[in-house]
């Protein structure tokens, strides 16, 4: 049972050199250098396969150089993932960058299969960088997402020449390490709706290939002529038309799920193959997917925002290399950076950085001046690059500043339970349901509401046609989707002094189904005291993972379950007036599937039972929300 504590003081550093900068380096601001682009070099796979490698190349400096290495499937040659803004920057700066099209993608060879080869092609890739003669032996490697994937997986060769690296955003990466599978986003073993759109896009298997065997002389001469790209499946234009994204939404409403693309003019892709297997197949640990056996052995700078879906699995990672790399240097030197923005949107802050619908103020931060201090250190061996820089460094949002620590959680952090409790109509924010710290209950011991897969609880406001889901909206008023009665809503009084809490969140929820199989999905809001209700943060299970994300364990239809639900990781100070409140619901559509109760394949059924569910909040059922309370130095 947690009980409040009084909160122990944490010693923060706050004056960090590295996060309060008096100047601010851009991508766009340009080194000493002037830069000279090699393109297309076919560098050999171990199988044959060859995989085309642009090189940005700092002029004028006749010594051996370190390299930053980038592995993308979203084509080297365009800047809608500001790859060569990147490369020119780094390279402007003294750095070779290292640009590559992913097997099987653009101008490379081999076969393409969604986050396949990229261990073995990732530790050829960087021998082949060590032999240069350009090179001086050591390779960095960094990306966001899924180029963020590609630097995991390099991680895991052991090469010796890759002596650093940046990995963003990366939570894909995570296979049954920590029992998260968060492969391809998805979340305690659902699916998430939207990769079927980026299957349909940036997913593709269909591109032009250069003839068999061409050598890069050859290639040279007709490039100007050459493109990959069949005018149908244009990424860059296809993924930004509005009208088509919409389209999209409307299509997640398919049932099975895995027809969702059936009646667009998709291009051949791994979205059934990839979601009709259970995430915990045996099929993913042989893709590379991060497993508590990893084996690693660089340091890192774990680079994410609190707005992205995977930032509790970036800390996973950060303290997995921690505690795990086989050497003491790798191990000493795991450093992770969380920004307040969204997904692959942590360099965007600015004097005045909104997140979704949320001013969290003066959010600047020395990104790249960072990145280039890391290489510096790390490529270039200058041992005072990284002097002074904290382990840990994050953004609060309430607070708006930032702050830094040396491990994470942070310590002397206490575990505070918030029980559930109402009158017994805690249904949507006109209801009477309340959070409360102790367990003397006063109200109902239930609540109850009825999830309908044909009609679920959405994050999307009808109005605006916005989402409201904490990160691919970022933070968001969600009044307009909290008057539904599927949704129960469950509030603190009025604070009366400010309330930090970072670190990570759960919940522990007592719960029965008229169904054998449902989904708890949690969201953590912040209500201001002119009524706004803006995400925090969510956290979703499909409750036969109850046991472990590696088992499937129906329920018994009016059977009681106690139900812990990780909702993830936040840092946010809720101010003074502000309300926390915990929504409960069966349903997150469109960003995940629907869970049709009947205990079968979500992915390949179309019909669906509706579920009476009933969140049980007694003496004897203490249904409570788990808060991570830190208190400042002062309070």
């Amino acid at each position: 049972m947690f009980r409040y504590l009084n909160c122990l003081v944490v010693s923060l550093v706050l004056a960090s050199a590295f996060a309060f900068a008096e100047e601010y380096t851009s991508v766009s601001d340009p080194g000493p250098y002037e830069v000279r682009l090699e393109r297309s070099y076919f560098v050999p796979m171990r199988d044959g396969a060859r995989l085309s490698t642009d090189l940005y190349i700092p002029e004028g400096l006749d010594r051996p150089l370190g390299t930053v290495l980038e592995r993308t499937p979203y084509n080297k040659n365009s800047d809608n993932t500001g790859i060569v803004s990147r490369a020119r920057f780094f390279a402007s700066h003294g750095f070779v960058y290292a640009a590559q099209d992913k097997r099987g993608k653009y101008e490379s060879e081999g076969e393409y299969l969604t986050t396949a080869n990229d261990i073995e092609d990732g530790d050829d890739t960087i021998d082949w960088i060590a032999k240069q003669q350009w090179s001086n032996g050591k390779v960095g490697q960094m990306g966001c997402s899924y180029p963020g994937f590609t630097t995991m997986m390099s991680a895991q060769t052991l090469n010796p020449h890759l002596a650093a690296i940046i990995p963003q955003s990366a939570a894909m990466a995570t296979g049954s390490m920590a029992d998260r599978y968060s492969l391809l986003w998805r979340r305690g073993g659902t699916v998430a709706l939207s990769m079927a759109a980026w299957h349909a896009t940036a997913g593709s298997k269909v591109y032009f290939r250069p003839p068999p065997g061409l050598t890069r002389g050859e290639f040279l001469e007709i490039i100007d002529d050459f493109d990959p790209i069949p005018k149908n499946y244009n990424m860059d234009s296809f993924a930004q038309d509005p009208t088509l994204v919409k389209t999209f939404q409307e299509a997640y409403l398919t049932l099975p799920v895995r027809d969702i693309l059936k009646d667009f003019d998709a291009p051949p892709n791994d979205f059934v193959l990839l979601n009709e297997k259970p995430h915990y197949d045996t099929f993913f640990d042989e893709l590379g997917y991060l497993s508590d056996d990893a084996r690693v052995d660089v340091p890192a700078l774990h680079i994410n925002s609190w707005h992205d879906y995977g930032v509790a699995e970036t800390f996973i990672h950060f303290n997995f290399f921690r505690e795990n790399a086989l050497s003491e240097e790798a191990r000493e030197n795991q450093y992770v950076i969380i920004g307040p923005t969204q997904h692959c949107a942590t360099e965007t802050v600015s004097e005045q950085t909104v997140v979704g619908e949320l001013d969290v103020g003066d959010a600047r931060f020395d990104f790249y001046g960072t990145y280039l201090r890391w290489y510096d250190r790390w490529l270039n061996g200058n041992q005072d690059a990284l002097d002074g820089m904290p382990h840990v460094q994050y953004y609060n949002i309430g607070a708006n500043e930032w702050r830094s620590a040396e491990e994470w959680p942070l310590p002397g952090t206490e575990y505070t339970a918030f029980y559930l409790d109402s009158d017994g109509s805690a249904n949507s924010r006109w209801g009477n349901g309340r959070l409360e710290r102790d367990t003397d209950h006063s109200g109902s011991d239930s609540d109850s509401y009825v999830h309908d897969p044909a009609t679920p609880f959405t994050t999307y406001r009808a109005t605006t046609g916005q989402d409201t889901d904490v990160w691919f909206g970022g933070s968001r008023d969600r009044r307009e989707i909290e008057t539904r009665n599927d949704v129960l809503i469950f509030d603190t009084e009025p604070l009366e002094e400010a309330m930090d809490v970072t670190g990570p969140v759960k919940a522990i929820i007592y719960l029965s189904s008229s169904a054998v199989d449902t989904d708890l999905d949690l969201t953590l809001v912040d209500v201001f005291p002119d009524g706004r209700a803006m995400g925090v943060y969510q956290g979703t299970l499909r409750v036969r993972y109850r046991e472990g994300l590696d088992r499937e364990v129906l329920m018994e239809p009016g059977k009681v379950y106690p139900v812990e639900v990780d909702m993830n990781a936040i840092s946010n100070t809720f101010l003074p007036g502000h309300r926390i409140r915990l929504e409960v619901a069966s349903a997150r559509y469109p960003n995940h599937d629907r869970n049709l109760g009947t205990g079968g394949d979500n992915f390949t059924e179309s019909e669906g039972v509706v579920a009476r569910n009933i969140v049980y909040h007694s003496e004897h059922y203490p249904s409570q929300l788990i808060l991570p309370i830190v208190a400042r130095e002062g309070d």
